[in-house]
């Protein structure tokens, strides 16, 4: 062969690797290209998640564009026998709630954008807007929450606790009647389940589980006594809650929307209705959670040794301590006495509890800069609490809520029987939210027109509508302490859900049974 046709064969010849073939082919560069532009914008995307999640520092974008669309869309849909004022409003407390819900936002920072919201679409005047700030419900829980701080700072709530732990520890039930009390009375004056149940129990009972009792979820021994004092705490800081009016900050928020029905509730008219039934379901708790989790020791005298040595170790009552139990039950009393004998004690249960601060404060309990100006939670409840009453209140003077219910016509029900099936899907629908607060600013006000509609009293629908929010062991999701507990590993999501039925369940069948006869034994039934 020639050398010059040699050397063109070896020039055009086949390629014969693998490699060769994928280089030369010119579909394969094409598909590279495009695996190169996929992996590009894949890079791109996970970089612009890692800026939104940890660069940004405004509100979660896709929420608030989620929100923001469901809004616009319904913005242009009003339904007909409503205002369209009416509606822009409802929208707004819509959208307001699923952020509750979705948290793009600390709430508070979702009312604020609530009320800017209102100002630019001229939904609401100034006045409107503003009228929550000055609802006295909204500052009895104000003052509430610095009285509250008294008992942390002076030590005295963990004392309290630690007393009653010593007198009624000595066994498992003994230990959960134990908690249960201690929630009860906490829930007299701190009208926060976080600051209750995370703030005064949790750092008492989880070193007693742990030290004392060796029941530790790393150890595998979380069912010796662990997972039962968990539940029966959660369920207790639930269900101490409606039992007082200073018992939670949603039930001042229930007080106004009953106002609104012409229901009138003071601490102690609240108290006489509301904790004889939430009494009864607490003194059933450490029953149904012996039986349900069947904790592997049943008798616990170190608990009475732990709260004797701590108590030792706390010594005696200092002034503070004993200036804070004086204030407490002064306060307790005149609300008492506001009620009984109005014509000596002329005084709401607000101007009380700003009484009981301004005695603190001079005596030194708490002090303005510790405990009142740097006191995040009374603020941030201040803010979101008086939107969600202002949204729900202007609502209410704007006829939304009896077109809902009669729109939602159960008037062919009897009054009993409608206000059974209101009890039962108004405490059902906590499940799909994850603030009690946020449940009762968009359901509450609804539920009870639609009882009023089928002719129920408003006395017994307001009470037992309000007695449905002690909800909040339902799931590890509904209500604040709860991840806090379940964090700790005592407890799995399976048993949490299965107790939290359970004791749906029981209460439920409590509140249409004993409840209801209280309340007719109280006469609020007039048909």
């Amino acid at each position: 062969m020639p050398t010059a046709v040699v050397k063109e064969v070896e020039s055009n010849k086949l390629p014969l690797s693998e490699d060769e073939v994928v280089e030369s082919s010119p579909s394969s560069a094409k598909f590279a290209d495009s695996k190169g532009h996929k992996g590009a914008f894949k890079t791109r995307w996970q970089q612009l998640r890692d800026w939104h999640k940890n660069v940004w520092p405004g509100a979660n974008i896709p929420k608030i564009a989620g929100i923001f669309i469901v809004g616009l869309i319904l913005w242009w849909i009003v339904p007909p026998g409503l205002g369209s004022n009416t509606w822009d409003l409802f929208i707004v407390f819509l959208c307001t709630i699923i952020a509750a819900v979705l948290e793009p936002l600390p709430l508070a920072g979702v009312c604020i954008v609530a009320i800017g919201i209102c100002s630019v679409t001229g939904v609401l005047t100034t006045a409107e807007m503003l009228s929550g700030f000055s609802n006295s419900s909204v500052w009895l829980i104000i003052f509430a929450y610095f009285i509250s701080a008294g008992f942390v700072t002076t030590g005295l709530g963990k004392r309290m606790c630690f007393i009653v732990l010593k007198y009624v520890g000595s066994t498992t039930i003994g230990l959960g009647y134990g908690i249960c009390i201690c929630e009860l009375i906490l829930a007299l004056a701190i009208p926060s389940c976080t600051a209750r149940g995370a703030g005064v129990m949790l750092p008492i009972l989880h070193p007693l589980a742990r030290d004392a009792f060796q029941s530790d979820p790393e150890m595998g021994t979380q069912n010796r006594i662990g997972t039962y004092i968990v539940m029966v705490e959660i369920t207790a800081n639930a269900l101490a809650a409606p039992c007082w009016l200073t018992g939670g900050a949603w039930n001042a928020m229930m007080v106004t929307f009953m106002e609104d029905v012409g229901v009138h509730l003071s601490w102690v008219s609240f108290a006489a209705s509301q904790a004889p039934v939430g009494i009864i379901v607490l003194a059933l708790v450490p029953i149904e959670m012996y039986f349900l989790l069947k904790p592997e020791i049943k008798k616990t005298p170190e608990a009475k040794k732990v709260a004797e040595d701590q108590l030792k170790e706390m010594g005696r009552m200092k002034p503070l301590e004993i200036t804070m139990l004086a204030v407490f039950l002064g306060v307790v009393l005149l609300w008492i006495l506001s009620s009984t004998v109005k014509s000596i004690f002329p005084f709401s249960s607000t101007e009380v509890a700003a009484m009981g601060v301004s005695v603190m404060l001079l005596c030194g309990v708490i002090t303005i800069k510790d405990n009142v100006i740097s006191n995040k939670g009374a603020f941030n409840l201040l803010l979101w609490f008086s939107v969600l009453v202002m949204l729900a209140s202007e609502l209410k003077a704007k006829g939304f809520w009896i077109w809902l219910a009669d729109l939602i016509d159960l008037s062919s029900l009897p009054p009993y029987a409608c206000l059974l099936v209101v009890c039962l899907i108004f405490y059902a629908t906590q499940y799909v939210f994850a603030s009690i607060t946020a449940h009762v600013s968009a359901l509450y006000p609804a539920f009870i027109q639609i009882a009023l509609s089928a002719g129920v009293d408003p006395e017994v629908a307001c009470r037992a509508l309000a007695t449905c929010t002690w909800s909040g062991n339902l799931t590890p999701y509904t209500s604040a302490p709860n991840p806090a507990f379940f964090g700790l590993g005592y407890v799995t999501n399976k048993q949490w859900w299965g107790c939290g039925f359970v004791v749906l369940c029981v209460n439920f069948v409590e509140l249409i049974s004993i409840g209801f006869g209280y309340w007719w034994l109280l006469g609020f039934w007039s048909s």
